[in-house]
């Protein structure tokens, strides 16, 4: 009975012993494989490293194109293709303030002999804003161009603005400067577009003086 005993006992220690592959190695059977989970973690590690690549390559190639753009050259106003720095003054008003306007004095005259020339000047250059106007007539009164003689004292945007206009009235206009003028502006109008000379009045034939008869002998 003993010897049966131990026979069960022996059995019993086998079959709790974990069976050996021929190899000698013990496997667990159920347990998961080290070569699986390894080969998650590793693609897992991959797409990371390649997430943070892709990433790092967009960040760099943002920040080289801001550098680019930041280093470019900005031109400066006013340097020439030589490097020389050149100066501009600010560009003047082309349109005279309404205080310069009433401190010009103008004088119109007739030089066309058509009655009421000077008065219409007036009015025009009074639309202008110009106040101290006075009209007459020119010694001359056969004249077909608008003479202008401005003072040396008148700025250059007066006598750009009374110039253009009256290009835009006249046939032909003339301007000249004058350093002893006592008036600002000096007009003498000439005809205006479209329009013709009045005519110039001619002599009537005197009677020729009849011959007195003669006695014949």
């Amino acid at each position: 009975m003993e010897e049966n005993q131990s026979e069960s006992v022996q059995n019993q220690n086998m079959a709790n012993e974990p069976a050996q592959n021929p190899s000698g190695s013990v496997s667990f059977p159920g347990a998961p494989t080290a070569k699986k989970s390894g080969g998650a973690k590793t693609l897992l590690i991959l797409g990371a490293l390649i997430l943070v690549a892709i990433l790092g390559f967009a960040i760099f190639k943002s920040a080289t194109k801001k550098a680019g753009t930041s280093s470019e050259a900005t031109p400066i106003e006013g340097l020439s293709g030589d490097g020389n720095v050149s100066v501009s003054t600010p560009a003047a008003s082309s349109t005279p303030s309404a205080e310069a306007r009433s401190g010009v004095s103008i004088e119109v005259q007739n030089g066309t002999g058509i009655a009421g020339e000077a008065a219409y000047l007036q009015t025009q250059l009074s639309n202008l804003g110009y106040s101290n106007i006075k009209v007459g007539n020119a010694p001359d009164q056969s004249g077909t161009v608008t003479e202008v003689t401005f003072a040396n004292s008148v700025s250059q945007v007066i006598v750009d603005e009374i110039t253009q206009k009256l290009k835009s009235i006249y046939q032909s206009v003339t301007t000249t400067t004058s350093s002893s003028a006592t008036t600002d502006v000096v007009i003498v109008t000439g005809l205006r577009t479209g329009a013709t000379a009045l005519p110039s009045p001619t002599d009537t034939p005197s009677a020729s003086p009849e011959a007195s008869p003669t006695s014949t002998p």
